[in-house]
């Protein structure tokens, strides 16, 4: 996939800059209750919003909106692609912030396939403050791709203020919790997804054994970005996915840790296991 950050003509960045919902620019509107204002970068825009307080944790979600035909990248984008970089360092009475990434569709170009959101998307965060009865303050500076014909970088700085008590709250940060994969053990069946095992095949390649619909969709993801695992389009007649180690630091030996999801139309679930390559 091409990466070109600044090679569009300025009359291009200003069209898709235009298109944007409200063409306002940032700082120009006052936000909505529960929700920062939006930071606008080619072609797409980013905002926090809050969900609900609970005892001990607050939720918020990153929300990007994109022009249409546009599309964002998942944790791990795939083949090619752009991975989001998230920096919360600026936060205050934050002791914790966990980003759970909705289930992504796939999507493949001249270049190669790759994972991600189509348009829109709401990534769910859970913020743990330092002190409960104290608002948390979630400032995030965000690095993300944004795709269409080409790749273009862009970034974006929002801040929300968290209550300690209930407050206004966005209903799509509960509804992007719908659709995270449910954490599960290897080998559990209960349930209409199941990845029962995982076993090499080769010296680079594994077999992972699944229960699912046959248009399920299997992504891997190894100990860290220097990993990067293809697991085959669809499962075999057996519910047998091959996952091939296309890249593994040199050296890397022994098990290694291994997290898997596995995505069908109604449900998706995520496993975090070790593998063994012979």
């Amino acid at each position: 996939m091409s990466l070109i950050p600044s090679l569009l003509p300025n009359l291009l960045l200003a069209a898709a800059t235009f298109a944007l919902v409200g063409v306002v620019a940032p700082g120009a509107e006052a936000a909505p209750t529960g929700a920062s204002q939006w930071s606008d970068d080619h072609a797409s825009r980013a905002r926090l919003v809050s969900g609900d307080a609970v005892p001990q944790e607050r939720w918020a979600g990153i929300e990007i909106e994109m022009e249409a035909g546009y599309k964002t990248y998942w944790r791990t984008p795939g083949d090619s692609g752009i991975p989001a970089e998230l920096d919360w360092s600026g936060s205050q009475n934050v002791a914790d912030v966990e980003v759970l990434w909705p289930a992504p569709a796939r999507f493949e170009d001249p270049f190669g396939f790759y994972y991600g959101y189509l348009e829109h998307v709401v990534v769910p965060v859970k913020v743990t403050p330092e002190d409960p009865a104290r608002p948390a303050t979630l400032s995030l500076s965000l690095f993300y791709g944004v795709c269409k014909e080409i790749c273009i970088p862009a970034t974006a700085d929002v801040s929300l203020t968290l209550p300690p008590e209930p407050a206004a709250s966005t209903p799509a940060v509960a509804q992007a919790l719908a659709t995270v994969p449910e954490a599960t053990p290897l080998g559990e069946t209960e349930g209409p997804l199941a990845i029962l095992d995982v076993s090499p095949t080769g010296e680079d390649t594994l077999a992972v054994r699944v229960r699912a619909p046959r248009d399920a969709m299997l992504l891997a993801e190894g100990p860290d970005g220097s990993w990067f695992l293809a697991a085959s389009e669809a499962a075999d007649a057996e519910g047998v996915f091959s996952l091939d180690v296309v890249h593994r630091p040199r050296g890397a030996q022994g098990p290694f840790p291994l997290r898997l999801t596995l995505i069908g139309a109604d449900a998706a679930i995520e496993v975090e296991t070790s593998a063994l390559l012979d």
